[in-house]
């Protein structure tokens, strides 16, 4: 049999093959490579739509937990702030890492959280000094002699900050630090309004819950949250202040940076008082 021949046959055989293969499967052989890629590529473009959505909710739980958690992560300060009292005038001066006063975002309804507690801690001031000048607030109010801590809660526009300590001596009487006993007195009542704070299990560096019952009442909006709490360890030195989780909670979540003993002062308005709860819990390694 000639070349040609046997040319001839191969090709009808070929051509057989492919015939037969698309009746059975359906499917053009030439082209379900090609399918395969396309079906590929789109099962590959899902994974990474899919990808970018977990990063985007990621992100957004992110930002809004960083609502309710502030100044809660180590960082280096680019603004000093300095506190001094005298004749029952607390003043704050700011300054910014390149010498100018920063600009201050307002943060529920105010530019400035003043905090202030005595060293035993047994003293606790959440003010509102309002601007004098340019890197100036003050506020007037009267304190009892002794040694304090104040924490300056703001939020500079476009600059790290991280609240520290500021040591303020009132007077010549000193108030020595204390170490926290742990209680477990978990329900407290200030002029007839009960609060009780659930049992907590707090351990260092993960999110902690903190749940409050308010025993049928409904508190009043206050600076712009249902409640604010505020909490430092017993050396007077790591300040965490929570908001709660939404608009219309009284449960907030908070992360410690260290185990040990620790004070909240939960903060409640109901009517025209605000009224400060105050719990001490161990946090553990």
């Amino acid at each position: 049999m000639s070349i040609k021949k046997w040319v001839s046959l191969g090709i009808i055989y070929v051509v057989a093959v492919f015939a037969v293969f698309s009746v059975v499967t359906g499917q053009n052989p030439l082209a379900s490579g090609e399918m395969e890629h396309d079906e590929h590529s789109g099962e590959e473009a899902q994974n990474h739509e899919d990808h970018d959505k977990e990063d985007n909710q990621k992100e957004a739980e992110d930002m809004d937990h960083s609502k309710h958690d502030h100044h809660n992560h180590q960082e280096e300060s680019e603004v000093k702030t300095n506190v001094t009292y005298n004749d029952e005038k607390i003043s704050i001066e700011l300054e910014g890492h390149e010498g100018a006063a920063p600009e201050l975002a307002v943060e529920h309804e105010k530019e400035m959280h003043f905090i202030m507690v005595s060293n035993d801690l047994e003293e606790y001031y959440h003010l509102h000094p309002e601007k004098e000048q340019e890197g100036l607030y003050t506020i007037n109010q009267p304190l009892n002699a002794g040694t304090y801590q104040a924490f300056v809660d703001i939020a500079p526009e476009g600059k790290a900050y991280q609240p520290a300590p500021n040591t303020v001596q009132v007077g010549t009487s000193e108030t020595n630090k204390t170490s926290l006993e742990k209680e477990d007195n978990w329900t407290k009542e200030m002029d007839g309004k009960t609060v009780t704070l659930e049992d907590v299990e707090a351990t260092a560096g993960e999110e902690v819950s903190l749940v409050f019952d308010m025993h049928g009442e409904k508190p009043e909006h206050h600076l712009g949250a249902l409640g604010h709490v505020v909490i430092v360890d017993e050396g007077a030195e790591q300040y965490i202040h929570v908001h709660p989780d939404s608009e219309d909670t009284t449960s907030f979540h908070a992360h410690f940076p260290k185990p040990g003993m620790y004070k909240i002062w939960a903060e409640f308005k109901f009517g025209d008082e605000v009224h400060t709860y105050p719990f001490i819990i161990e946090v553990a390694e």
